[in-house]
């Protein structure tokens, strides 16, 4: 019950975020000096593996070190059944 009631506390309260790193060999001091560098988002994706393939190119297109995915939909289009998930991430880079 504890665990239930933390879990819906940490809705309303700010939380760290500790991207997925796609780049090996930071330090820690790199990590902990991470920083938003941009926002991008997904909406034609077939599955969560092809969804976060999806985040981790456009995240190392846009050179980021990591990223962060968030507002997870899933929808059923048109006629066809094929549920399309979308969401947002948040691209992570090193403060400079």
């Amino acid at each position: 019950m504890k665990n239930l009631v933390n879990d819906v506390l940490s809705i309303f309260s700010p939380q760290a975020v500790k991207p997925v790193l796609i780049r090996s060999g930071l330090s820690h001091r790199e990590i902990a000096s991470l920083q938003p560098v941009g926002v991008s988002s997904v909406s034609w994706a077939t599955s969560v593996e092809e969804l976060n393939n999806a985040f981790v190119k456009k995240a190392l297109d846009a050179g980021a070190v990591g990223y962060h995915i968030t507002n997870v939909e899933s929808h059923k289009p048109g006629n066809d059944g094929q549920h399309v998930m979308a969401a947002t991430a948040t691209f992570y880079n090193i403060k400079s």
